[in-house]
């Protein structure tokens, strides 16, 4: 038996989507419940902190809650993956979040599944999912945060992160010496941003500060976007 139910679970107003697909842990060592829960008609996920555990402080359990003749019902079915709980909870984000049921699964041999979603503030979700501060972090490492604050429109914060990361980048390229170029990628990032935010002056600034920066083999598109840039600004003023 394998259902779906995401259009029982609506994403309430404030909320998006922080983890899209995660499979309770340890539902094989709570079968019997996992598996009432799972063929229960009304159902959904409740989440709780398990402070005692002494295997993993950042623990979160997965009940499972059922509405029946005789009221709700409450069963432990299982845990938050361990490394999605850790970055929910050094993070700061429990308390905050929701979990979504996606799917339960009863196989004819007794096999279970449940998955779910885990959902989070809206427009949080770009300090949710760095597990490491940008000081702490590869400058890799926030390319996804980056898309993230873009798609979001919370460009002054994307502005400020790329240009920490864009030090760097800078500070990296200056220790490895020579024949080690600057990643444009980021550059460009500002540059996009810049131009969406009218700020003409600052994306010809940081172009040019690229231009200065030593760079590895390829075609260099940026310094056709600096004389684009110039021509811009000077059109329609800084």
């Amino acid at each position: 038996m394998e259902e779906y139910h995401l259009q029982d679970h609506k994403i309430p107003h404030g909320f998006q989507v922080f983890e899209d697909r995660l499979e309770v842990a340890g539902v094989s060592f709570r079968k019997a419940d996992a598996v009432s829960f799972s063929k229960s008609k009304i159902k959904w996920l409740e989440l709780e902190r398990e402070i005692g555990n002494n295997h993993d402080k950042n623990a979160i359990q997965v009940y499972g809650c059922t509405k029946g003749f005789f009221g709700t019902k409450r069963r432990l079915i299982g845990y938050v993956p361990s490394v999605i709980a850790e970055q929910l909870v050094t993070n700061g984000f429990f308390g905050q979040i929701q979990p979504r049921l996606l799917k339960t699964y009863v196989g004819d041999q007794g096999f279970v599944e449940i998955l779910f979603q885990i959902l989070g503030p809206k427009g949080q979700k770009y300090k949710y999912s760095p597990a490491k501060s940008v000081a702490g972090g590869h400058y890799s490492d926030y390319v996804a945060s980056v898309k993230q604050l873009k798609s979001e429109n919370q460009n002054e914060k994307a502005i400020k992160l790329l240009l920490r990361l864009v030090a760097k980048i800078e500070k990296e390229a200056q220790l490895k010496g020579d024949g080690w170029g600057v990643a444009p990628w980021y550059y460009e990032q500002l540059a996009i941003i810049y131009r969406k935010e009218k700020q003409y002056e600052n994306e010809v600034k940081i172009l040019e500060r690229y231009e200065c920066q030593p760079k590895g083999a390829g075609p260099d598109k940026l310094s056709l976007r600096l004389l684009k840039a110039r021509e811009i600004r000077d059109k329609r003023g800084a």
